[in-house]
């Protein structure tokens, strides 16, 4: 019985083996990525509409498998909407620096699923129509910290260039009004490019 066992891990091994030898090998890539936002609060507010705003930031994707990687970011993430006061347009103006861990699944070798939350910390608030001396009040009336989940799709290229599409979905209350319950709605088209580490740039031939 011993023999079968052993037997049975010397095959184990050699087919491990010969399967990670035909794998390409796996590298962290760290690069960046800009793009835009197409945000609105919903919830108890009901005549909010979206604002089209920016994000970019830092990205770090880390290999746990070839078909299974995480992406972690730090990104400026302006958003915000706007809603109507006396038949003019306020635009509200609400900036995060944002932290999304995404788990990306590649599906085929370029286009991946991806999925993961996002801690965001609010920086700073506006409106364009307002009293400046009630700014402070108007930024303590939203919630330091906002908490969503991400949800879409991505293609990223042989090159390092990539194309993603998220969903994001409030989890958390935005508003710090006693009564009051909205959360943030995010949809983010980005663009971005991840470099090549030293390891697995490609070797040009040498010119005799």
């Amino acid at each position: 019985m011993k023999k079968y066992i052993y037997l049975f891990f010397a095959v184990f091994m050699i087919v491990f083996n010969v399967q990670g030898q035909d794998e390409d090998p796996l590298y962290t890539r760290a690069g960046f990525k800009l793009g835009l936002n197409y945000s609105n609060l919903t919830g108890d507010i009901d005549n909010a509409d979206a604002r089209t705003r920016i994000h970019l930031g830092a990205v770090i994707e880390f290999p746990i498998s070839q078909r299974f990687y995480i992406q972690t970011e730090v990104l400026y993430s302006a958003q915000g909407f706007t809603i109507d006061e006396n038949g003019e347009e306020n635009k509200i103006s609400l900036n995060y620096l944002s932290l999304p861990v995404l788990t990306k699944f590649y599906f085929t070798p370029k286009f991946s699923f991806e999925t993961g939350p996002r801690l965001s910390t609010l920086a700073s608030s506006s409106r364009s129509i307002g009293d400046e001396d009630t700014e402070d009040e108007f930024f303590e009336a939203f919630n330091d910290v906002d908490f969503s989940w991400m949800i879409g799709a991505g293609y990223k290229a042989e090159s390092g260039m990539f194309f993603q599409l998220h969903y994001g979905l409030g989890l958390s209350n935005v508003s710090n009004i006693d009564g009051i319950n909205n959360t943030n709605s995010l949809l983010q088209l980005s663009i971005g490019y991840l470099f090549k580490t030293k390891n697995n740039r490609r070797q040009e031939p040498i010119s005799q």
